[in-house]
């Protein structure tokens, strides 16, 4: 064997591996399929609390200037309280923002109405997760602001719950349930999420 040819022999065995880890990763493996770190719905790109038009009890807007100190769960509330409504709430809101420990002090409760409140939300709200702060924007601007969350299917927001930063940067999405396994197991997603976000984090 000549030099030359030795040459590119040595080359191709350099090269080969990585040409070989490119054509898998592009055609045998599924990213859809790999593990993702965060447990809830990555929104890309963020969405800002500013596009919802939401407003406080004063009528002031309510934007990530309102937002600046603490990180945010932020639950979208309709005019009643079904059973994911109160799942939501009291598992997915409150209690995991009672697990945080040390940390629960960097982390506030939001409720956005989209619709004044009924009856039992109003009692479920003074009875069980009393404390949270209360905004309102019409439903067109929160539909419109969060569209891209659901696309292509058509936006429905409320049940849902939001993780907001202290940017005012909405970044993650989680359902809730009426089942309590699945809530559960949302909660305990949210918490992991919540969790790793704020060790990381120097803000808030």
């Amino acid at each position: 064997m000549s030099p030359r040819t030795k040459s590119r022999v040595t080359l191709l065995a350099i090269v080969a591996p990585f040409v070989l880890f490119f054509l898998a990763g592009r055609y045998l493996i599924d990213v859809e399929e790999l593990p993702k770190v965060n447990k809830g719905q990555l929104l890309v790109p963020h969405i800002d609390m500013a596009a919802l038009n939401a407003t406080d009890s004063n009528e002031q807007p309510y934007d990530g200037n309102d937002m600046s100190t603490q990180w945010t769960l932020l639950y979208v509330a309709g005019e009643d309280c079904d059973t994911r409504c109160k799942n939501g709430l009291y598992y997915q809101v409150q209690q995991v923002r009672l697990t945080l420990g040390e940390d629960i002090q960097r982390v506030r409760r939001v409720i956005l109405h989209t619709a004044p409140a009924g009856a039992e939300l109003q009692t479920f709200l003074t009875d069980k997760v009393d404390g949270m702060v209360s905004i309102h924007a019409a439903p067109a601007d929160v539909t419109q602001a969060l569209a891209p969350v659901y696309a292509p299917e058509t936006s429905q927001p409320i049940g849902d719950i939001f993780l907001v930063s202290p940017d005012g940067q909405i970044f993650m999405r989680y359902p809730t349930h009426e089942n309590m396994d699945a809530t559960l197991e949302e909660a305990e997603n949210i918490r992991v999420d919540l969790k790793r976000t704020l060790k990381g984090s120097l803000i808030g």
